[in-house]
């Protein structure tokens, strides 16, 4: 064995459940380390977004400290830095918070999600929308306890059946839209944002302004880009296309389903001897079919999530009329399959636990559904659509950038067609959804669990506002990949 990782283990098992919670309790630094652009880059760090109401702070075990208040918000002339707020509506936060890395919650305690603060001070704002609007916080400020009243919108709550015959759903879509619509950060977001937001923006029935990012990212890329942007860029010119028919875009995604197509590995067999750097021989990792970060098949393996994604801008090209070996769709989708359990679960690389799930089984149940009605595909669909259930407790746990996770676990849950995983997912996570929200109808990423995880700092609102107002849409869905 390793001398370094048996030394590891032997730490490890000297920890009490009550230590392993306490390791990520501090955001791994992220509390005080913020984004370098966009609207949050004056925020301090990676803070609990505390809906509304305009301010945001960190999570101790049963309380918030408010460490940044937004001018001209709810909370403004209301909060102060460093109260600590200890109830919300009358009612003590009782239960504890638990931190710790999600893999450590997820095996040894599986039941445990946000509960804590989180889940009540969402539900209490959705308490308050229901009624007059006011949100009363308990708070501690120096040696003084006291009430204080944050006036929120009584917009409303959502319905039992929410997005679909929601009028709170349709309200907070089309103030993420508006938040969106014109928005001068698009353009120099990542891949993930920029494609979500002309996605929603599509959808939306903003055409002229989706044509001009489109017409922005309408080159074809280089042999070597990562698999991540060839495809996200492929899945929105596609789309575009779809709506509209304008050709100009036929050529650049026919050139991306070429760069993809010679990016997914043909057999296994040829990466056997693979090594990267510390992780020594990887070769097991890379899987017949898969693809893995970039096009030029190199990094630690292929990846389940990577494969999804370019089955599914193979399946929306195809629509466009690009010519595509379809042994490739297949050899992509086969690889999902092998690496889904009999539970639904959707591993990282293969079909071993690794990282919550949600992101990888929404997405995997969209390219299936894009590749046609057949037994083996609706099948899976029920399958990790199961899995999508059992995920609703780690929808905000994703490894690298748990917007994914939001983004695609909630979309995918619509489009199985599967009642009881879209209600799990979006029942159980609805008090998330309004810590998520700010008070000028964007949304922001709130802190999840795992160690690696950027995607605040990728994409602080734009992607997670696209997404949600796609989710908030999604009963009537207007791209051809939401389609049930």
């Amino acid at each position: 064995m390793n001398i370094q990782r048996y030394a590891l283990s032997i730490v490890i098992l000297g920890l009490t459940s009550a230590d392993i919670f306490a390791i990520e309790k501090n955001n791994r630094d992220r509390w005080t380390t913020p984004v370098k652009k966009g609207p949050d880059k004056k925020v301090p760090g990676y803070l609990v977004n505390l809906g509304p109401t305009g301010a945001r702070g960190t999570l101790e075990s049963k309380s918030f400290t408010v460490k940044y208040i937004f001018a001209d918000s709810p909370a403004d002339g209301k909060l102060q830095l460093d109260d600590v707020i200890t109830g919300v509506n009358g009612n003590a936060f009782q239960v504890e918070h638990r931190f710790g890395h999600h893999l450590t919650r997820m095996k040894k305690f599986p039941n445990v999600g946000y509960e804590g603060p989180l889940m009540d001070f969402g539900n209490a704002i959705e308490e308050s929308e229901g009624r007059d609007g006011k949100l009363t916080l308990t708070v501690t400020r120096g040696a003084t306890k006291m009430d204080i009243v944050i006036q929120l919108e009584a917009i409303g709550q959502f319905s039992k059946t929410y997005p679909n015959g929601c009028k709170k759903s349709t309200f907070l879509a089309q103030a993420a839209i508006n938040y969106l619509s014109k928005n001068e950060h698009i353009r120099r977001e990542m891949c993930h944002a920029k494609c979500m937001s002309g996605l929603a923006l599509l959808a939306a029935g903003k055409t002229e302004e989706v044509k001009k990012l489109v017409y922005s990212w309408n080159k074809i890329p280089k042999f070597g880009i990562w698999v991540w942007p060839a495809s996200y860029q492929c899945i929105l010119l596609s789309e575009y296309y779809l709506a509209t028919k304008d050709k100009a875009v036929l050529t650049t995604i026919q050139g991306l389903v070429d760069v993809l197509q010679r990016g997914q590995v043909a057999d296994m067999a040829d990466y056997e001897d693979r090594t990267h750097g510390k992780m020594g021989n990887v070769g097991h990792k890379f899987r017949t079919g898969g693809f893995g970060h970039n096009t030029n098949v190199g990094g630690y393996g292929t990846m389940t999530i990577t494969t999804s994604l370019a089955a599914t801008a193979f399946e929306l090209a195809k629509d466009c009329g690009a010519k595509i070996d379809q042994r490739k769709i297949d050899m992509a989708l086969a690889y999902v399959r092998k690496s889904t359990t009999k539970t639904g679960y959707i591993g990282y690389h293969t079909h071993r636990g690794s990282y919550s799930a949600s992101g990888r089984q929404g997405l995997a149940i969209i390219a299936h559904r894009l590749a046609g009605e057949n037994e083996q595909n609706n099948s899976y669909i029920k399958l990790a659509s199961l899995g999508l259930s059992n995920s609703k407790k780690y929808l905000n746990d994703a490894h690298a950038d748990n917007i994914l996770a939001v983004c695609w676990g909630l979309l995918g849950a619509n489009v199985s067609g599967d009642e009881k995983a879209l209600r799990d997912m979006m029942d159980y996570n609805k008090a998330w959804l309004n810590m998520a929200r700010c008070h000028d109808g964007s949304f922001v990423s709130l802190p999840g669990r795992d160690m690696y995880d950027k995607g605040y700092y990728m994409s602080s609102r734009i992607h997670l506002t696209a997404a949600m107002a796609l989710v908030f849409t999604m009963e009537k869905p207007k791209l051809q990949m939401l389609q049930k």
